[in-house]
């Protein structure tokens, strides 16, 4: 079964009860229910299939919000493959919308579908001296919100094999590349979802999705999970949380809900941004999984939410962690919904050098928390990337994966498809597997994920991740902006030495500046034993993210070499 034909099964077999609803600032603003979706979904199929050959492919570009559900159901609906993007950011044109580009370029898009509002503005003159002679221009855009009432088409039945959606990667560590996804994919990947998460079919369970709906956790666990299994999804935008992450646990006391998450960053906003005059107004006590995912997941995140939010009913086997990508669809591995996450404690020292071994006493140690066991029907392994052959338990190595999930490719790129797509095992030629790029090691059934071989730092040895020199610099100061920096690698007299850029507030002199890079070399020498080379500041929002919120290290590092960063304080000062 499709999802345009799931959404019609729910609005006959439940009708009236609600799927989705919109609030804004912690108000109601929109619901749907599964008749009402269904009905919008087939006027925008009707209006697609009258301006569009059923054969293209539609850009969705649209802001977070109940339009984007319309369009993606009514794309569903019509038979026509949809292709998802944020639209470009005003105060950030010059990064947000030639990505945009790229991708409509790359899709060979037929039409942009988006509301009234942003099709006016990108076609003023205002809108077109920015989007300007290209692949945005050559095409059609369709304002599904004006779609006439009383559409219908007969829903489109595909074969279920057949490209459903175009899911662009975040482009973290490259360019963003299309995924294909079928609908056996995605309905597929939700079975996993439902099963993993405990959401009964017909259980009308609630759930919460503050994530962006164009990448694949919020597209799949906010946009599609409702209608798979019944449930409802109350829907917030991202940026109402980032600025005030008080309102997702608002929400999820007001409206009960029993299922919600994000990345690790996002409990750590609420740690460290929630004061204890809002905890008492709290009751978190109806959440049974709290995912976490898609971003290295600390323990200390874990016990901190834990602690601070304990007294507002929030429990600590409500954590879920997981492991997933768009190439798999989403979801690889999960761990058990009524168990608390498996926190490890390794040696620091055999961490770098490739092994999970536990801290002896006295030893320099690290938490590390499990991603939980691989889904139904798959095969995951870690393998030596060299060699291709199998690592040995508690042996770190790439991540390899096979199952329902795999996607077919990337988008018309045969030679990345082979790269990611065609992993063989050394022994075993005919099976193949999905190459993550991700490094991580297995023990006793449980993946244990460590980074992303493309952004490995090797220094003198010793096997150094990013995300553990960003963590020790942004906790040496109140002032710098947690998730908000940058470690990278320079080539200096043939050897390699880390540098980091990090966003921080106002300080209240220059020399507030001077003592937060000296405390940041101080933090990152003690808590691994590593100098410097070069620390940074700037101020917030100049460190480049994904969509998806990731860091885009790569584009950083570019962006310091070509001294394309307005800078707050350096040390040492380059060309000094």
């Amino acid at each position: 079964m499709s999802f345009g034909a799931a959404l019609g099964y729910r609005a006959e077999e439940i009708p009236d009860e609600l799927a989705f609803r919109w609030i804004e600032h912690g108000e109601e603003d929109q619901t749907l229910t599964f008749s009402e979706l269904h009905r919008q979904a087939q006027n925008v199929a009707a209006l697609l299939l009258e301006k569009m050959p059923a054969t293209g492919r539609a850009l969705l570009l649209f802001p977070p919000g109940l339009d984007y559900v319309r369009a993606l159901y009514g794309c569903f609906q019509a038979g026509i493959v949809a292709v998802s993007a944020p639209p470009p950011q005003p105060n950030r044109l010059h990064r947000t919308l030639p990505r945009l580009e790229r991708i409509a370029a790359d899709a060979e898009i037929s039409a942009v579908l988006t509301i009234e509002f942003i099709r006016e503005a990108a076609m003023s003159d205002a809108g077109t001296a920015f989007i300007k002679e290209g692949p945005l221009t050559a095409v059609q855009w369709i304002a599904t919100d004006t779609a006439p009432e009383g559409g219908e088409v007969e829903v489109a039945t595909p074969d279920l094999a057949e490209m459903a959606f175009l899911q662009y990667t975040s482009g973290s560590t490259r360019e963003p590349r299309g995924v294909i996804l079928s609908h056996d994919n995605l309905m597929g990947n939700s079975d996993l979802i439902t099963d993993a998460l405990g959401h009964i079919p017909n259980g009308l369970r609630k759930g919460l999705s503050w994530l962006p709906p164009y990448h694949d956790m919020g597209l799949i666990a906010g946009v599609l999970q409702p209608v798979h299994a019944a449930g409802q999804c109350v829907m917030m935008s991202p940026l109402t949380v980032i600025k005030r992450p008080a309102r997702w646990l608002e929400a999820m006391t007001r409206y009960r809900v029993t299922t919600s998450g994000g990345p690790n960053f996002a409990y750590d906003l609420c740690v460290r941004r929630i004061g204890e005059e809002t905890i008492e107004q709290l009751d978190l006590s109806d959440w049974e999984v709290a995912f976490n995912g898609a971003e290295p997941i600390r323990a200390e995140t874990i016990d901190a939410f834990c602690a601070k939010f304990g007294p507002a009913g929030f429990s600590r086997d409500t954590f879920q962690t997981g492991y997933g990508l768009a190439e798999a669809t989403l979801m690889v591995s999960s761990s058990d919904k009524d168990s608390e996450p498996t926190v490890l404690e390794v040696d620091e020292s055999a961490l770098e050098e490739g092994e999970l071994r536990p801290a002896g006493p006295d030893r320099p140690s690290k938490q590390l928390v499990g991603s939980g066991t691989p889904v139904a029907n798959a095969e995951l392994l870690i393998v030596d990337p060299d060699s291709c052959r199998p690592c040995e338990d508690g042996t770190i190595g790439e991540i390899w994966f096979a199952g329902p999930g795999v996607a077919e490719g990337y988008w018309r790129d045969p030679e990345e498809t082979a790269e990611a797509f065609a992993g063989h095992l050394a022994d075993d030629p005919d099976a193949t597997y999905l190459r993550t790029g991700d490094l991580g090691a297995m023990l006793d059934g449980e993946l244990f994920v460590v980074g992303r071989s493309k952004e490995l730092i090797i220094v003198n040895g010793r096997n150094l991740y990013p995300h553990d020199i960003e963590f020790s610099a942004e906790t040496a100061s109140p002032l710098i902006r947690g998730h908000c920096g940058a470690a990278f690698e320079q080539e200096v007299d043939g050897e390699v030495r880390i540098a980091i850029l990090l966003e921080v507030n106002p300080a209240e002199d220059e020399a507030g500046y001077g003592e937060i890079m000296a405390t940041v070399r101080k933090r990152v020498a003690e808590d691994l034993e590593l100098p410097l080379y070069w620390v940074g500041l700037c101020g917030p929002g100049t460190v480049p993210k994904t969509t998806s919120g990731k860091i885009q290290r790569r584009l950083t590092k570019a962006m310091v070499e070509e001294d394309d960063v307005e800078l707050i304080a350096e040390y040492p000062p380059r060309g000094a």
